[in-house]
């Protein structure tokens, strides 16, 4: 049905809605009455309901107009009993004062819609047919777009998707001239047409007012939260608010689908979360079995990549969306629980870039495995380091501004962890990067340079005491101990599927047991790196002189060029940084002590520490944002360890406890 406002478009009827019944636009107009005369009676009207009543007052004398006040009184609270649509009045031009002030005044009085024409009766009489014409026009547009929103639906709607969601708020925007949004508390944006749409109704949701262009009609599905929002350019009529109904119920069983969907693709996360987290912990055969049924065959290798996606402050959704189209089925995709990252696994097979080391065996504490080199970063453009998911995920980094990516070298499946800190470092160093990519690439480390055997036996006298403990046990501990000293502890936690407190309790358990200083960083970094070797080599008998051990474990030629390798990055800078640094880790990480023990101030020593971090590629940060002494949550050792063993082995500084 067309209403006053469609009719008030079309030029042929020369129709102005009259000031103060703007609010009346949206009135459907089912037929048009023509009052021949000028004098009118509401006996003459009829049945008048949705009807548009036009007449054309005159009289010359002041009998003529009292007595057209009266009958005009009459006439004007008919209409309003009967609910007609409105009263057109004919003038010689538009405008309120065209129209008789007693006529004016009964209309606003009794809430009947007022609009002047400037066609005459016998015009109006004229276009009554072209009013039918253009309801039989109206009504084979709706059937139209009714065929229309049927063509846009999947041939099944358990297929539905969000695209079918889209596809509809596509042609509900076309159909009415309007903005469609479909949104939901907890999932956001579902659907958006044109793409401004969620910018246009942010202030109307959190006002949730309507108006005649704007409505709000929640989805029909059980349970929903889902909204469809729709202001269109001119007021809503009988067609448009029909198409509305018909697009909510159909966006309701496409929302319904759409929230299964969901709630099965949250209980596939939640499978891939757990098996990442058993890996973490070094337990590859029990990821191994939960993912058997979700992905069978993904995690039956030997070896794999890790990379992480920082997601800055972005919406992690969306990046992976688009990142788990990008690695299909090839990889495994998580979402980190510690940070708005995005983890991927990507199983290495032969001949894949850099495959494989060595495998390694699956007690942690007890069988040693060959390890190749340790990691440096390298722009992720090589070719050489580039497996066929590192490129699609390079792909969609570069595509979003504000993302970067790190991603590790080869490791055994039951290594997990150390490759994930090994692509957090790497991941430090991507956005010093064009393309904001880094990929670990060869290089050796501490643990690949010791000798095996020296190393084996320091390591296990150090880890004595927690290595003599029951297997389960000693592997809970070990493994968190790992983690929880290169990560917060509420990150490793986390990551571990553990509170943070049972990540202190374990750490605290370890270090009581080993009587060491859980509080001294260069002791954290002694244990630390024990566990490293114990992890790499397995462990042997207990030392006879541990200190000795110790002393020539990191005296070899082989560890000095490594360390001499590390630092010289730092000694073409004329501050003298490995000066600041030695001073840095004596004092426990402290800016202010290290400050005081140098005779410099606090914000040189934040410079140098700035200054040195990209050069050797390892983060500094521990407490460089303010004066505050840091607690045990934020000494995190994946960049700390090999710098303090390098400094040892080239200069003597720090010491090392030994035992």
């Amino acid at each position: 049905m067309p209403t006053l406002g469609d009719m008030c478009g079309e030029p042929d009827f020369s129709l102005r809605i009259v000031e103060g019944s703007e609010s009346a636009a949206d009135r459907v107009v089912d037929s048009v009455r023509v009052m021949p005369g000028t004098s009118w009676s509401r006996d003459q009207l009829g049945e008048v309901r949705d009807a548009l009543l036009v007449i054309r007052p005159s009289g010359d004398g002041r009998s003529d107009r009292q007595r057209e006040q009266g009958a005009g009184e009459r006439f004007l609270r008919e209409l309003a009993r009967q609910r007609a649509a409105a009263l057109a009045v004919v003038v010689d031009e538009h405008g309120a004062s065209a129209v008789p002030a007693a006529i004016r005044v009964s209309a606003a009085r009794l809430g009947v819609p007022l609009l002047t024409t400037r066609k005459t009766l016998e015009e109006w009489t004229d276009l009554v047919p072209r009013l039918r014409e253009y309801r039989h026009q109206h009504a084979e547009w709706q059937a139209d777009q009714l065929t229309a929103l049927l063509n846009r639906l999947p041939d099944r709607l358990a297929d539905a998707d969000g695209n079918a969601m889209q596809r509809v708020a596509d042609w509900l925007a076309a159909a009415l001239d309007a903005e469609v949004l479909v949104s939901d508390p907890q999932r956001g944006v579902l659907a958006a047409s044109p793409v401004t749409a969620p910018a246009t109704f942010a202030p109307l949701l959190a006002g949730g007012s309507a108006s005649p262009r704007t409505r709000f009609v929640p989805l029909a599905a059980a349970g929903s939260a889902t909204v469809l929002s729709v202001t269109a350019r001119r007021p809503f009529d009988d067609a448009g608010t029909d198409l509305l109904r018909h697009a909510a119920k159909v966006l309701g069983l496409i929302d319904q689908i759409g929230r299964r969907h969901h709630q099965v693709a949250d209980a596939e996360r939640e499978v891939r979360l757990s098996a990442f987290q058993l890996l973490m912990i070094g337990e590859e055969a029990a990821a191994q079995r939960v993912m058997a049924g979700l992905a069978p065959g993904l995690l039956d290798i030997e070896h794999m990549r890790v990379y992480v996606i920082d997601c800055a402050e972005e919406d992690r959704e969306i990046t992976a969306r688009v990142s788990e189209d990008a690695v299909a089925d090839r990889a495994l995709l998580v979402r980190c629980p510690a940070f708005n990252h995005l983890i991927v696994m990507d199983p290495t097979h032969d001949g894949d870039p850099g495959h494989p080391p060595a495998p390694s065996t699956a007690s942690m504490a007890t069988a040693p495995r060959t390890t190749t080199a340790a990691p440096t970063t390298t722009a992720a453009s090589t070719p050489a380091a580039m497996t066929e998911t590192a490129d699609a995920l390079r792909r969609v980094v570069t595509s979003l501004p504000r993302h970067r990516m790190g991603g590790s070298r080869v490791h055994a499946l039951g290594d997990a962890a150390d490759a994930y800190a090994e692509a957090r470092t790497a991941l430090a160093m991507a956005g010093q990067l064009p393309d904001r990519v880094a990929l670990a690439e060869e290089r050796l480390h501490l643990v690949d340079v010791l000798p095996p055997k020296t190393a084996r036996r320091w390591a296990g006298t150090l880890l004595y005491p927690v290595l003599t403990l029951p297997m389960s046990r000693r592997d809970q501990l070990l493994r968190t101990l790992d983690l929880g000293l290169e990560f917060r502890h509420n990150a490793a936690g986390r990551l571990l599927g553990i509170h943070r407190n049972t990540v202190l309790h374990r750490i605290n358990k370890c270090f009581d047991l080993l009587g060491l200083d859980r509080n001294h960083v260069l002791s954290q970094v002694v244990v630390s790196a024990a566990l490293k070797i114990v992890i790499a080599y397995g462990h042997d008998d207990l030392s006879v002189d541990q200190e000795a051990d110790f002393t020539a474990m990191v005296s070899t030629p082989e560890v000095r060029a490594w360390a001499d390798a590390f630092l010289d990055p730092l000694k073409d800078d004329p501050r003298d940084l490995l000066r600041t640094l030695r001073a840095w880790l004596e004092n426990d990480t402290h800016v202010e002590r290290t400050a005081t023990a140098l005779g410099m101030s606090p914000a040189t020593v934040r410079g140098h520490l700035r200054t040195a971090a990209p050069l050797i590629q390892r983060e500094l940060t521990l407490d460089l944002d303010g004066d505050r002494v840091p607690d045990e949550e934020e000494h995190v050792l994946s960049d700390v360890r090999p710098l303090a063993f390098a400094l040892h082995a080239a200069t003597g500084r720090p010491l090392l406890p030994a035992a």
